[in-house]
């Protein structure tokens, strides 16, 4: 019981259900509390107001409350909240016919109890900001009493196991990337590189802490939950395999070998170039971990975009609209279309119309998206809310097989080759990933996309800015930027990706556009150029 205190630190919670399996959690921010009575109860000085009071006392609080405990015994029972370690974190939720609504209130287990002999009374109760609302009722402690946790790189990678299916957003071909942090002396001061990995790798659903232990959340307690047994089973293979000799992060997960300072590469490869004949100077060592490829103009032939995909989603941009128009899906490729023509309309780009607001009716809305859509299709923007909304789109016409992704023929070679030696392949396309993934799929050498180990798109950052070739590496884990390879039709992309560090090679294809005399990157007109 805190008794005429303020308690500060800084609050951080995620998602509906937060757990740590080493006794990190959130936090608290400026609040007094004090006891009230001798039953232990508590109240916030003239911070609570009768409906807050009320949702305190509710019964959604109580069975939040009772589902802490019980997952707290069930972590206890598979040894992983030992030694009063862990902590779980709960947003509250209404249950009204059937129809769940979150709460603004947070039950939070502390630390610093046996997790096996908690009871719901033993919870904290937080507001959304992070303000104490209630705290554990006094008991006598052999030791301390329960404290509030104090908070709320490098990074690992897997990929090709099927429990990566259990994880938000990861299918089986895919590499989950999971940061990591290093311990520090005191909780609390583990938030600002919590939050910096989080940053880093928005799309992480867990942070691994060294010597300490994992956080792990979810939109739910159950997809937390099963995300938290997903991650112990698959850092457990990673263990085991690695034990073994074996490399986790790679497609085959064959022996580990540590070529040129990295693993999971069969031998040095060398890249004959289209500079004449073959010498000693065309031959550049030491070979690149990885290889990074563009889409358009690289892997895939540009009269495919212009010519299919682009007409594909002009032609049916409206219908589509209008089938999805109240999906959670299409509110946000309209919320995103309305943010990026607003700021068109204020730079007087041509063709941005302004789109009427929702209660102007749907119709108007949709003819004004189609409008704006039109205009950013016929002068190629590569804006995310445009690739975004073409993806859908493409979705759509891939599903019902309106038609095939068309790649040059010397593509399903070179990656099934890469792949055979152990080299890893990413895409890096304005296309969005989910397209990228699709397009891979359903090529015209079918399945390509089980030779692939990531795929980045507009989100990372500008494909001409050096940047997003630095946040690429750091999501890949390459220390040295020589060692990725980067193969664009585009100069701009090329000179954005050499300013990073990668190596780069410039692709000529048919239908490509010329290239500025003297450019001084190398060229190749097929992958299968790029030996091994």
């Amino acid at each position: 019981m805190i008794v005429g205190k303020k308690v500060e630190a800084s609050c951080s919670s995620s998602g509906s259900m937060a757990t740590n399996m080493d006794g990190c959690g959130s936090g608290v921010t400026g609040v007094q509390v004090q006891q009230n009575g001798e039953d232990g109860r508590v109240s916030v000085s003239s911070l609570l107001n009768e409906e807050v009071y009320l949702e305190l006392e509710s019964k959604a609080v109580s069975d939040t409350k009772a589902l802490a405990v019980e997952l707290c015994r069930h972590f206890y029972s598979l040894g992983w909240l030992s030694g009063t370690g862990g902590s779980f974190t709960l947003r509250v939720h209404h249950h009204h016919d059937a129809v769940s609504t979150p709460s603004h209130l947070i039950v939070m287990s502390p630390s610093g109890v046996q997790k096996e002999r908690m009871v719901p009374e033993d919870m904290y109760v937080l507001s959304s900001d992070g303000f104490v609302l209630t705290t554990p009722v006094l008991k006598s402690y052999t030791h301390a009493a329960p404290k509030c946790t104090d908070c709320a790189p490098l990074f690992m990678k897997i990929t090709h196991m099927e429990m990566i299916k259990g994880i938000c957003g990861h299918g089986y071909h895919d590499e989950l990337v999971v940061p990591i942090i290093e311990n520090t002396a005191h909780e609390g001061e583990l938030l600002e590189s919590l939050t910096e990995a989080i940053r880093a790798y928005p799309k992480t659903t867990a942070v691994l802490v060294r010597n300490h232990g994992v956080f792990i959340w979810g939109d739910s307690w159950v997809s937390a939950k099963t995300q938290a047994e997903c991650y112990h089973y698959l850092f457990d293979a990673a263990i085991k395999l690695h034990q073994l000799g074996l490399d986790w992060s790679t497609p085959s997960h064959g022996p580990i070998r540590n070529v040129s300072g990295f693993w999971g590469c069969n031998g040095k490869f060398s890249r004959a170039l289209k500079t004449g004949a073959l010498s000693l100077d065309d031959m550049i060592e030491p070979s690149q971990h990885c290889v990074l490829l563009d889409i358009e103009g690289t892997t895939t032939p540009l009269s495919f975009f212009s010519d299919v995909l682009f007409p594909y989603a002009h032609d049916n941009v409206g219908e589509h609209l209008a089938a999805t128009y109240d999906s959670e899906e299409a509110r946000n490729d309209i919320n995103l279309l309305r943010s990026q023509v607003q700021i068109d309309l204020e730079q007087g780009v041509i063709g941005a119309v302004p789109i009427p607001l929702d209660h102007d009716g749907k119709e108007l809305v949709i003819a004004s998206l189609v409008a704006n859509v039109t205009a950013m299709i016929r002068a190629d923007r590569k804006v995310t809310s445009l690739k975004q909304l073409q993806g859908h789109i493409w979705r759509t016409g891939f599903q019902s097989n309106e038609f095939v992704a068309i790649v040059f023929d010397d593509v399903a070679e070179a990656l099934a080759r890469w792949h055979a030696s152990g080299t890893k392949v990413y895409i890096y396309s304005s296309v969005i990933r989910e397209a990228q993934q699709l397009l891979f799929a359903n090529s015209n050498y079918g399945d390509l996309k089980k030779y692939l180990c990531g795929f980045f798109d507009n989100t990372v950052g500008n494909k001409k800015e050096t940047r997003s070739y630095v946040e690429i590496l750091k999501t890949v884990g390459i220390d040295r930027p020589a060692d990725m390879l980067f193969v664009t039709d585009d100069f701009r992309e090329a000179v954005a990706a050499a300013a990073a560090g990668l190596e780069v090679i410039l692709s000529i294809r048919p239908g490509n556009g010329s290239l500025p005399q003297n450019h001084g990157f190398r060229t190749v007109e097929s992958l299968l150029e790029i030996q091994h």
